[in-house]
């Protein structure tokens, strides 16, 4: 009797041990020879991309930032608040130079910021960047500023960010290739981590789940990888032959990769913290309300750009009561790819974000008048991996994992989701949250 059950065990533990070493040592190996082919050559003419990217990617940004500041109070604690978690430094200027609020240093300790090119700019109405030392703390940081209204009043919203990351093609080179094998370990690390906390449940339907999930996770991964490794060895011909145009071009693809790879992570890891049982020794709380409208101003210049109409309708009152036991960043989490989402799959016409408070829960909603969603499909639309269509997906960027992302999200906060669409018309999604008491 004890033999059989010895056995059982080898039988049921020695695969999945097998599996994952093998599944460990060809990934690590993929990682070591992408990386080694990788920082084998010099990308010269990147710092240039590098840093006009940098600095669009700061005033997008800026103006959002710029764009909640109307609404704001107390302008320190929103400039603490903005740039923390981040290497942001967040400066208000008013319009004779003064320093209204700084997220790192006492607005009172600064001096007169009038005649700094950046902040010139802005107090004129026009956007501003700069790039040179800190007088705070003496690094060299790339400074965008745009114009902001604050209380009534011209200002100029600042952000700035260490540029030392871009000072020479050497130092790029390297760091890219660090981002992208670190984020391949992070993925690994994200994928062992499902794979043990379904190794919890029944063995058939833990091996289903698992080799459905890696099979789907490894195939995501290999293809933005592999057309990296490509745009790499196009990069290192184009540099050699001197051909700059053909350099500018693979640069911006190997760009859009490595972009797309940083995405599917971002979902990795994000369905990892989902996963995980919630810390009962507290209760989460979300004000629906604020997350919504961050989320709501963050897409609009998104939304603006493909020409899509993007409304809100904030049918909420001071008096009422829209917060919820979820975490805040599960609540921004469901809105952002919710209205991503509809972005992505509109091409003209409008998107309603609605948010609605009844007795005893919030009603928000996301209608678009995009392309629609099958009958058949509307059924597996939050599984993972789960796309209708693939091909466009891809074109847009898609990972496949956000709408399973807002699902585990509404079900930990003990929400419910609904949809309602109809192809050619376009697709409506309706999120239930209980009222937090």
């Amino acid at each position: 009797m004890n033999d059989a059950r010895f056995r059982g065990k080898c039988a049921s533990d020695s695969p999945t041990k097998r599996w994952q070493k093998r599944f460990a040592l060809v990934y690590l190996i993929v990682a070591i020879v992408f990386a080694a082919c990788f920082a084998t050559f010099a990308l010269n003419p990147i710092n240039n991309k590098v840093v006009e990217r940098q600095s669009s990617n700061l005033t997008s940004t800026a103006q959002a930032e710029a764009n909640a500041l109307e609404y704001v109070d107390n302008a320190q604690e929103f400039t603490e608040e903005a740039a923390e978690g981040s290497d942001l430094r967040i400066t208000l200027i008013a319009q004779d130079g003064t320093v209204i609020a700084d997220s790192e240093v006492d607005p009172a300790t600064l001096e007169n910021h009038l005649g700094r090119e950046e902040v010139d700019s802005a107090l004129q109405g026009e956007n501003g960047e700069a790039q040179r030392l800190s007088s705070t703390d003496d690094t060299s940081r790339l400074y965008v500023a745009v114009p902001a209204t604050y209380q009534g009043e011209r200002t100029a919203l600042r952000l700035s960010e260490p540029s030392t990351v871009i000072t020479t093609a050497a130092d790029a080179t390297r760091n890219t290739a660090l981002i992208i094998c670190g984020l391949g370990i992070i993925a690994f690390v994200a994928i062992a981590l499902f794979t043990y906390r379904e190794s919890k449940a029944p063995l058939k339907k833990f091996d289903q789940v698992r080799s459905d999930f890696v099979a789907n996770a490894s195939h995501e991964l290999k293809t933005p990888v592999a057309g990296i490794r490509l745009l790499s060895e196009a990069i290192r011909d184009a540099s050699d032959a001197g051909d700059e145009k053909s350099l500018h071009l693979f640069i911006d693809r190997l760009d859009n990769e490595a972009e797309r790879l940083q995405r599917l992570v971002i979902d990795l890891l994000d369905l990892s913290r989902l996963e995980e049982q919630q810390n009962s020794d507290r209760t989460p709380r979300a004000d629906l309300h604020s997350t919504l409208t961050t989320s709501y101003l963050a897409h609009k210049g998104e939304a603006e750009d493909k020409g899509i109409d993007l409304v809100l309708d904030d049918r909420s009152t001071p008096n009422d009561n829209c917060y919820t036991n979820m975490e805040p960043s599960d609540a921004s989490l469901i809105f952002d790819n919710l209205i991503e989402n509809a972005i992505m799959y509109t091409d003209e016409g409008s998107i309603l974000v609605s948010l609605e408070p009844r007795s005893h829960e919030t009603v928000i909603s996301v209608k678009d008048t995009g392309i629609g969603i099958p009958q058949a499909d509307q059924s597996r639309i939050f599984e993972r991996f789960y796309r209708v269509n693939k091909a466009r997906s891809r074109e847009v960027g898609g990972t496949g994992l956000g709408l399973s992302l807002v699902r585990h999200a509404i079900e930990r906060g003990n929400g419910s989701i609904e949809v309602n669409s109809t192809v050619g018309q376009g697709t409506e999604f309706t999120v239930h949250l209980p009222k937090s008491k």
